[in-house]
């Protein structure tokens, strides 16, 4: 089983969970420890620094994936850094549910909250489009092929990350809309 496998799998579930993103939301409840939390803060009102936090909660998560993986590059066991992946990709989408749920406030402000949080993974996926641009060996007859295909996944990583999260926290429940 290959990593194109793998990775065909992986836009596949992602696809199933933005078709049932109401069965996954109606999971998370209003009275929830951390929708409270968040509906009680006073930057969680404004759309610019809830989206600030999102912004940085996918930072942070980008990041501490980033290290695992790095830190799996020197221990030889095949495919955990799918299941990292994996682990990040469900913790990633029950924060943005919560952020779905506690959210107060118009649809416009949420939309403007989803851009802005989600924009880390348009900014991702700028630099891995830059970097994937301008790839050039750094001697005489070096093999670019890894280092392309790394730069494609994160490309693709980025763009379907900036989707989901921007429908995930873009888009309320259809209960909510009432």
């Amino acid at each position: 089983m290959g990593i194109s496998l793998f990775f065909l799998l992986g836009l596949i579930g992602i696809m199933f969970l933005l078709i049932f993103k109401g069965k996954i939301l109606s999971r998370i409840k209003q009275e929830g420890r951390w929708v409270q939390t968040l509906q009680k803060k006073s930057w969680f009102e404004s759309p610019y620094s809830s989206g600030i936090i999102l912004f940085l909660w996918n930072t942070l998560m980008t990041g501490v994936v980033a290290f695992f993986i790095f830190i799996l590059t020197k221990v030889n066991i095949p495919f955990l850094h799918l299941v990292i992946l994996g682990i990040g990709t469900i913790i990633s989408i029950w924060a943005w549910s919560i952020f779905n749920i506690a959210w107060i406030g118009s649809r416009k402000n949420r939309f403007k909250m989803a851009s802005i949080g989600s924009s880390f993974y348009a900014i991702l996926g700028v630099y891995a489009l830059y970097r994937y641009l301008t790839l050039k060996p750094s001697y005489p007859g070096e093999d670019l092929f890894m280092a392309a295909l790394g730069l494609m996944a994160v490309l693709i990583i980025a763009v379907v990350a900036l989707l989901t999260c921007f429908v995930f926290t873009g888009f309320p429940k259809k209960e909510q809309l009432y």
